[in-house]
């Protein structure tokens, strides 16, 4: 009878006590996000010379135009000037270059190819001989 009666009271606590918590598998099972991958940075070269360096969001740029005809012009040659991120395949360069004036450099990513262009009077960094307009290929 004590054998039953201590049977029956541990299967009473048993069932009244609280199941113990289960192992959290939620965190073990999460994997970090992989790095932010940023493809700006690097040489290219083509109708013109654009180095791009920094972080994604910090990007700088040096342009240089410079052909056998007389065209010369740089920016940023001093360590690249400022980019803002307009888009995952566009950066951004506002420049001016006195009061009256602004030159704004867009540049456009396809892959390893960047497409160059320029508005408003960006003459004071190259002169009336060029531009900053054409396509350059990254180097590899």
């Amino acid at each position: 009878m004590r054998i039953v009666c201590a049977a029956l009271a541990l299967l009473a606590l048993t069932a009244c006590s609280k199941p113990a918590p289960e192992a959290d598998t939620s965190s073990a099972a999460s994997v970090a996000p992989p790095p932010v991958r940023d493809d700006w940075p690097g040489k290219y070269e083509g109708e013109l010379m654009v180095r791009i360096s920094g972080l994604p969001n910090a990007h700088k740029v040096v342009l240089v135009a410079a052909t056998a005809d007389g065209c010369t012009g740089d920016i940023g040659l001093a360590g690249g000037e400022p980019a803002k991120d307009i888009s995952p395949t566009e950066l951004g360069l506002t420049l001016k270059p006195d009061d009256k004036t602004t030159c704004t450099i867009s540049i456009k990513k396809d892959g390893d190819k960047l497409t160059v262009s320029e508005s408003g009077i960006c003459t004071a960094y190259h002169g009336l001989a060029c531009s900053f307009n054409g396509s350059v290929v990254r180097l590899k």
